[in-house]
C-alpha cells in the first residue's frame, strides 16, 4: 500500500512537471518569435484599433470611422518603445467588436500627444503575451484536471496544445485572435464541469462568460461555439433524457450576460446595417481599389470543386505553417512526414463519433469534445463557402483560407484526440480484467490473451510517443532547420 502511494505521487510530480515544461516551452516560442520573426497578422491594423478607442474613448466605435496609422519615421530596436505614428486617410477594415482593444487599452502602450500616437511595441506585445499565457494555463488545467492518472495521456495532450505552429506566433503578436482562445477555453472548461454534474450558478456562469469573450472576440469564434453550444444541447438531452436545465433559474440568472453580448450586435446592426461589419459595407469606394478586389479581367476563374481543393490546401498549409506578413510555408508535399502528425489533429477527432455511445456512458467529456469539434469544423465549412461565394459573385480575391481563426479550438481537439486513446486503452483493460476471472479454468489461454494484450496496449504507448515526437519535429526544429537561413 505505501509503495502504490508513493507511485500515485511519483506520477502526479510527473504530470505536473509535464505541465510546467510544455508551458515553458510555449513561452519560449512566443518570444523566440517576437525575437526572430516578427511581422504578425495584420498587427498595424489592430494596432490603430487601440489608438482609434484611446483617442476617442468610445465604448463602441464608428467604425466607418478608423483609419490605419501610418508611421512618421522608420522604427528599429532604438524606437520601437516608442514608435511614432499619425492617423492616415486609409481605411482601417477591421469590424470586430471592441473588447478585445479596449482590453489592450489597459496596457498603456497606446499614447496620444496632440495629433502623434506614440506606441510601445515591447509593452503591447508583452501584455499580450501575459494574456496569451493565462489561455495556454487554462487550457492546460483543463488536461490536467480531466485526462486521469496516465503521464503518456497528459504527455499526449500537452504536445498537441503547444505544437501548433501558429498558435504561438499568433500569440505572440498583436491581434484579437487572443481572445478568442481565452473565450473558447472558458467556455470549454465550463461544459466540462456541467458535464460532471457541476450544474451550480458559477458553472452556468462560467458557460455564459465563455459564449460572452468568444462573440465579443469576433463573430467566427462566435459561431464555433453557438454551433458547438446547439450540438452539446443536443447529445445532452439525448444521454439524459431530460431538457430541464434549459429552464434552470441558475441559467436564467445568467441572462443580463447574453443580453449584453446580444445587445452589442443589435447596436452594430442599427449603425451599419449588419451583425459584421464589412471592408465593402463601409468604405465601398476604397475596398473596390484595394487588393481585396480583383478586376474581372485579371481574376483566376475555377469551378466549385477547384475552388474547394484551392482553399482546403492552402487552409492546411496555414495549419502546418506560418502564414502572414512573412510566410514560413512548408512548400513540400502537403502530406509528407513533416506536415501529417499537425494535419491528423484536424481528422483524428472524428474517431470519436464512432465511440460516442460508449465512451459517453462511462465520461460526459466525450460529449464536450465532439460538440466543440464539430463547431469548429462547422464553421470551417461555413467559411470556405462564404469564401466561395465571395470570389465567385464579387471580387475574386483568392484569400480568406487562414486557419488560424481556428486555433481558439485547440484545447477540444486535444482533449478529443486523447480521449480516444484513453477508451482504447480502456478496452484493453476491461478485456483483461474479464480474462482474469477466468484464469483458474483457462489458465494457459489467459495467460496467452493477457500478454496479447500487453502487447497491444505497448503498440498504442508506442504510437503515442512517435506521434509526439512527430508533432515536435514538425513545429519548431522544422523551422529551425529550414527557415535558419532567414532567421
Amino acid at each position: 500500500m505505501e509503495n502504490m502511494e508513493k507511485g500515485k505521487y511519483k506520477f502526479k510530480y510527473l504530470i505536473i512537471l509535464i505541465y510546467l515544461a510544455a508551458f515553458l516551452f510555449f513561452g519560449f516560442k512566443m518570444l523566440f518569435y517576437v525575437e526572430h520573426v516578427g511581422r504578425f497578422p495584420d498587427e498595424i491594423t489592430h494596432v490603430s484599433y487601440i489608438a482609434y478607442l484611446e483617442k476617442t474613448h468610445k465604448i463602441i466605435p464608428d467604425f466607418k470611422s478608423m483609419t490605419i496609422l501610418q508611421q512618421t519615421k522608420p522604427i528599429d530596436n532604438n524606437s520601437i518603445k516608442n514608435a511614432t505614428y499619425t492617423f492616415g486617410s486609409d481605411f482601417n477594415y477591421l469590424g470586430h467588436p471592441p473588447l478585445y482593444y479596449q482590453i489592450m487599452r489597459i496596457s498603456g502602450a497606446v499614447k496620444i500627444q496632440n495629433n502623434t500616437v506614440i506606441i510601445n511595441f515591447i509593452r503591447l506585445r508583452s501584455f499580450n503575451i501575459m494574456l496569451s499565457s493565462l489561455a495556454i494555463l487554462l487550457i492546460l488545467y483543463i488536461g490536467y484536471s480531466r485526462i486521469g492518472k496516465n503521464p503518456l495521456l497528459h504527455f499526449l495532450y500537452a504536445a498537441i496544445v503547444v505544437s501548433v505552429p501558429m498558435l504561438a506566433y499568433d500569440s505572440a503578436g498583436v491581434n484579437n485572435d487572443t481572445l478568442a482562445v481565452i473565450g473558447l477555453s472558458v467556455f470549454v472548461f465550463g461544459l466540462l464541469r456541467f458535464s460532471e454534474r457541476k450544474r451550480n450558478f458559477p458553472t452556468y456562469l462560467i458557460i455564459s462568460l465563455g459564449v460572452f469573450l468568444s462573440f465579443m472576440s469576433k463573430l467566427t469564434a462566435g459561431l464555433v461555439v453557438f454551433i458547438s453550444l446547439c450540438i452539446y444541447i443536443i447529445l445532452i438531452i439525448i444521454k439524459e433524457k431530460n431538457a430541464g436545465f434549459l429552464i434552470s433559474r441558475k441559467l436564467l440568472a445568467t441572462f443580463p450576460v447574453y443580453a449584453v453580448t446580444a445587445a452589442y450586435y443589435i447596436i452594430v446592426y442599427f449603425q451599419t446595417s449588419s451583425i459584421m461589419p464589412t471592408y465593402r459595407l463601409l468604405d465601398p469606394a476604397d475596398y473596390y481599389a484595394s487588393g481585396f478586389y480583383v478586376d474581372v479581367a485579371q481574376r483566376t476563374h475555377m469551378n466549385f470543386t477547384q475552388y474547394i481543393i484551392y482553399f482546403s490546401k492552402s487552409f492546411l498549409r496555414t495549419w502546418t505553417g506560418i502564414a502572414s506578413g512573412v510566410s514560413l510555408i512548408k512548400i513540400d508535399r502537403l502530406f509528407s512526414v513533416n506536415n501529417i502528425a499537425l494535419l491528423a489533429l484536424l481528422v483524428l477527432p472524428v474517431i470519436l463519433i464512432f465511440q460516442i455511445k460508449k465512451a459517453a456512458k462511462k465520461s460526459s467529456i466525450t460529449l464536450v469534445a465532439i460538440s466543440v469539434y464539430l463547431g469548429v469544423i462547422i464553421s470551417a465549412i461555413t467559411q470556405c463557402l462564404r469564401a466561395y461565394n465571395e470570389y465567385v459573385s464579387i471580387s475574386g480575391y483568392m484569400g480568406g483560407y487562414q486557419s488560424r481563426y481556428y486555433l481558439c479550438g485547440i484545447s477540444a481537439i486535444s482533449l478529443g484526440i486523447v480521449m480516444i486513446v484513453k477508451n482504447l486503452l480502456e478496452d484493453e483493460d476491461d478485456i483483461s480484467v474479464m480474462n482474469i476471472e477466468f484464469e483458474n479454468k483457462l489458465t494457459l489461454q489467459c495467460y496467452q490473451s493477457k500478454t496479447g494484450f500487453k502487447y497491444k496496449k505497448a503498440i498504442l504507448y508506442t504510437i503515442c510517443l512517435f506521434f509526439i515526437l512527430l508533432l515536435f519535429y514538425e513545429d519548431l526544429i522544422y523551422f529551425l532547420i529550414n527557415f535558419k537561413d532567414y532567421l
